[in-house]
């Protein structure tokens, strides 16, 4: 029988932590509410100067539609002057909060084309008027977003001024942190997670050594790791030898992994080695580091691509090393939004100019607040404003504030899924794996799962696709050496 994944994959990821993170308390979990924050949506392109007028004509229509339906419900059912104007006042509010909505997009928008054509005085009098009209503490989503986008804005525009680009943020245990509220907050981390374990799983089935190389441990830590081991362990036969490598640049987020995946393996009474290294798969003599593959042993290559810090180096050099390790299954999470060589983009088009890496951001990241929003529509909610400024913040800013191959001089690759498929890799994908991530999507909310004809998963919010999950397989040239 195919092994596969319980929904153990949304089990508490400290469950397992033992002695070893003892000071780690788990997040408490918060149900889902099928409830969201209105706010602008911007398509596939934002409004110019020119479609302001008809944008707010046809906001202004929706709203008085809605208030002249309200009232017309309260008059047949008796309801009276003080209800009616109840009703009509709440339209109202809300009819003003649609229309603050469209001009902080509006003049965001403005600001993105002042900044691309190099008009640095009048983007900066937009951004000046921006950070008075947008809060990250607001109740709306659309403002939270304007706030973020303002904020990276103003630093793409000293860098200009200056006349360099300002490096990437590093990782640091705020990263680690922030991730783990996204894991528990939203759904989408968990879903990749999850399809990549089942990819993992079935490339291991039969095999007794098996060994994982995870090429940035630092977002999720341990988290992916632990609804695997069970599954493992849970084979007819018992469970394998399994190594893990990480890489990563925190030696802390390194340590935690690895006593946290010990402590489970030893419960599971599963043999088990972690090895870490300090290191991006890009760095020189990266290879060199991981641990020689043992005969007949199995081995898994996993990456989760973001835009919070530099993870790989160069792009390139991570190329020839997932190559060099001939990976049985390789496991791929990209966002799915365009963006330039080496601001974290990842399974759309890439290598546009600053203007289109504007709009694919802001309808990417438009789409990934108001799923928060709907996860945790309450006002003052600090795990979701923790996700906010620790993850999707710091990914805005990198992609628009430092975006774009000068920032560090070192080869990027646009996308790679294409880079893949260019050196030799093939598609691995496997039925069902969308199925049994559909299988775990909380009803109601938005979130939706389509699997392509390739194997790919993609997981997106109301029909705007966010991440996709690809599985590949290589084909070692038969002059390859190890």
């Amino acid at each position: 029988m195919q092994d596969s994944l319980s929904l153990m994959q949304f089990h508490d990821p400290y469950l397992y932590s033992g002695s070893a993170v003892g000071a780690n308390l788990p997040l408490s979990t918060h149900s889902f509410l099928p409830h969201h924050q209105e706010f602008v949506h911007t398509g596939d392109r934002c409004p110019g100067k020119d479609d302001v007028p008809e944008f707010v004509d046809q906001a202004a229509a929706e709203v008085s539609g809605e208030q002249e339906l309200a009232i017309s419900k309260e008059v047949s059912e008796g309801g009276g002057d003080g209800a009616v104007e109840e009703q009509s006042g709440a339209a109202t509010a809300r009819g003003e909060e649609e229309a603050h909505g469209v001009r902080m997009i509006a003049l965001l928008m403005e600001c993105a084309v002042a900044v691309s054509v190099g008009n640095l005085a009048d983007a900066n009098g937009m951004l000046l008027e921006l950070a008075q009209m947008a809060s990250p503490y607001a109740s709306s989503c659309g403002e939270r977003l304007v706030a973020y986008f303002t904020k990276a804005m103003a630093a793409r525009l000293m860098s200009s001024w200056v006349g360099i680009c300002a490096p990437l943020a590093p990782p640091c245990a705020a990263v680690h942190a922030a991730f783990r509220a996204f894991y528990n907050v939203s759904p989408l981390a968990r879903f990749a997670y999850l399809a990549c374990n089942q990819a993992i799983l079935e490339a291991f089935h039969g095999k007794r050594l098996v060994h994982i190389v995870d090429l940035d441990v630092v977002p999720g830590g341990a988290l992916q790791w632990l609804s695997l081991l069970p599954a493992l362990a849970a084979r007819p036969g018992g469970p394998p030898f399994l190594r893990v490598t990480g890489f990563g640049l925190s030696v802390s987020a390194l340590h935690d992994t690895g006593n946290q995946l010990a402590g489970l393996a030893s419960k599971l009474s599963m043999p088990f080695e972690f090895y870490a290294i300090t290191k991006r798969p890009g760095d020189v003599d990266a290879a060199a580091a991981v641990p020689s593959r043992r005969p007949g042993e199995a081995l898994a290559v996993h990456w989760l691509r973001h835009a919070m810090y530099d993870a790989a180096g160069d792009d390139g050099a991570t190329m020839r090393l997932v190559r060099w390790l001939e990976p049985k299954v390789l496991s791929l999470v990209e966002q799915e939004r365009g963006g330039a060589p080496g601001d974290g983009g990842g399974a759309g088009h890439g290598h546009g100019h600053f203007l289109d890496r504007f709009v694919s951001a802001l309808h990417h990241y438009s789409a990934l607040f108001d799923s928060l929003g709907a996860s945790r529509p309450a006002d003052e909610d600090a795990s979701r404003h923790l996700v906010e400024h620790g993850v999707l913040g710091r990914e805005i800013g990198n992609v628009l504030a430092v975006g774009g191959p000068s920032r560090s001089g070192r080869d990027k690759l646009g996308c790679w899924q294409a880079e893949l498929a260019r050196h030799g890799f093939l598609r691995a994908g496997g039925a069902g794996r969308a199925q049994l991530v559909a299988g775990a999507c909380p009803a109601g909310l938005g979130y939706t799962v389509a699997d392509d004809h390739d194997g790919t998963v993609r997981l997106g919010w109301k029909g705007t696709p966010l991440y996709a999950v690809s599985t590949w397989t290589c084909c070692p040239s038969p002059h390859a050496q190890r």
